[in-house]
Formats: structure tokens, C-alpha cells, sequence
């Protein structure tokens, strides 16, 4: 999610029933980009998380990576982390830094 591109208020429609994010990541998203796959071996979930980060790099914003409750003590001191949340899900918002350093972890997965 970033800012200054897009528009607020679409953006706000689009993601009505989702928690207010601006408190947590310090602007208000004007647009996102999903970036989905089918992860089925641990090289897709690492790839997805790598090219996630290559986009951030280009257009910035934060990923917002939702968390199995095992993950969230595993990237609590990662680098990049811009804010975590626990309700409804647990969820950490980073940079394109944090991305890399969680796919870096033993064991990595992202959660489907």
C-alpha cells in the first residue's frame, strides 16, 4: 500500500471493512498492489516475497503480510517492521527490507 498515488477515497471504498491503517503505518493509502500467487513449495513463497519486494522498491509503500500465529514471535525483531497488529488477524506491516529478511528465515511461508 502507498501513498500520493491514486485516490483516497477509492481506496477507502475498496477497503471499507478493513481495519484503518493510517494510525499503524503513518499515511493514508491511496492504492495497492496484490501481488498473489499459488504457493504450493517453499521456493514459490519465498519468490513471491522476493518479488514483492523488487516492486516496493519501484513504487514504495508498505506490504501488509498477514501471520499464522507461530510467525509472529519469528518476525517480531525483523528489520523494516513499520507496525504489527494482532485483531482481527494477526498482521505485520514493513518495508521491502522486512520482506526479505522474513523470506530469509528457516522455515519460510506465507500464509494462504
Amino acid at each position: 500500500m502507498g501513498p500520493g498515488v491514486g485516490d483516497e477515497a477509492i481506496f477507502d471504498a475498496e477497503h471499507a471493512d478493513e481495519v484503518d491503517r493510517q494510525p499503524l503505518i503513518g499515511f493514508t493509502p491511496t492504492h495497492a498492489v496484490d501481488v498473489i500467487a499459488f504457493c504450493n513449495r517453499p521456493v514459490d513463497h519465498v519468490v513471491t516475497a522476493l518479488l514483492t519486494a523488487a516492486i516496493m522498491d519501484i513504487i514504495g509503500g508498505v506490504a501488509n503480510a498477514e501471520l499464522r500465529d507461530d510467525q509472529v514471535s519469528i518476525v517480531a525483531d525483523l528489520p523494516g517492521i513499520v507496525a504489527k497488529m494482532t485483531d482481527p488477524w494477526p498482521a505485520a506491516y514493513g518495508s521491502a527490507e522486512f520482506l526479505r529478511a522474513w523470506a530469509d528465515q528457516p522455515g519460510f511461508r506465507l500464509l494462504k
